[in-house]
């Protein structure tokens, strides 16, 4: 195993605080555990080293390989079904009532391999089937891992993937690839958008979204950049949009302007008519 000294921790950490919002500071097992492979792939013998490789990398490809394997894309279908559950009940019936043409801007960032973009397509096709109403939506899925968006792109899981979805979903939405594994139906990816993004940064979209999930990233955040990304996720909403996170991330009133309406929902207030 490659060791850290205490000069190149500080530079790790330094580095992705301030670049990603991503706190470290507890990490130095961690660190070490994870990156000594990727090292030795690169054949470059300290931590001092690769930070100056990654320093010159001017396309971020090995910034992103860093971030994924220091951070955990613990994901499944179906995480946190109560917020789903709302999403058919409440959200989704209010959301596209407001909308001329049925169509909406829904953001889910830090996306991981898919599976949460891929559940919230096959809530919208069971509210629109439910409902008979006009509810279309253009999802934006965003993480700042190439090789996580590479996978959620192909939206191949194994099965055990799989179990949370209701019996039906699966037989609608994901058709069988081999003996362990399932697709999902392209007809789902349609409206789907896979983008590399750094949450620190402010997000290049031509709407705003009636919807944003951020669910389980800020528990990897430090306090101002959990501030920062709440300020950058309620510019993004527009007036009566919806913000939902982990229900691990709640935020207390001082850290937004967004109202609490359900646990881990929030809601940006509607402009006076």
């Amino acid at each position: 195993m490659i060791r850290l000294n205490q000069n190149e921790f500080n530079q790790i950490i330094e580095y992705m605080r301030d670049t990603y919002g991503i706190n470290l500071e507890k990490k130095k097992v961690l660190i070490e555990c994870r990156m000594t492979k990727e090292l030795k792939r690169l054949g470059v013998n300290s931590f001092a080293e690769y930070m100056n490789l990654l320093r010159r990398d001017k396309d971020g490809k090995l910034a992103g390989q860093m971030v994924n394997r220091l951070t955990t894309n613990y994901t499944y279908f179906m995480r946190e079904p109560v917020h789903f559950e709302i999403l058919e009940r409440t959200i989704f019936r209010e959301l596209f009532s407001q909308k001329a043409f049925g169509i909406g801007n829904i953001w889910c960032a830090g996306c991981a391999t898919g599976e949460e973009c891929y559940t919230l397509a096959m809530a919208l096709e069971e509210y629109k089937a439910n409902r008979g109403q006009l509810a279309d939506a253009r999802i934006l899925a965003t993480d700042i891992s190439d090789e996580v968006l590479q996978m959620a792109r192909k939206g191949v899981y194994s099965e055990k993937e799989l179990d949370a979805l209701p019996t039906g979903w699966k037989q609608k939405y994901c058709k069988r690839v081999n003996e362990n594994y399932f697709a999902v139906v392209e007809s789902l990816k349609s409206n789907i958008r896979f983008r590399n993004h750094n949450l620190m940064t402010p997000i290049s979209n031509p709407a705003k979204f009636d919807l944003i999930l951020c669910r389980n990233v800020m528990i990897y955040f430090d306090r101002d950049s959990r501030r920062k990304l709440v300020r950058l996720l309620e510019e993004s909403l527009n007036p009566g949009g919806y913000l939902l996170i982990g229900h691990a991330e709640l935020l207390s009133a001082d850290e937004t302007e967004l109202e609490s309406v359900y646990p881990a929902v929030y809601r940006k207030k509607k402009q006076p008519a």
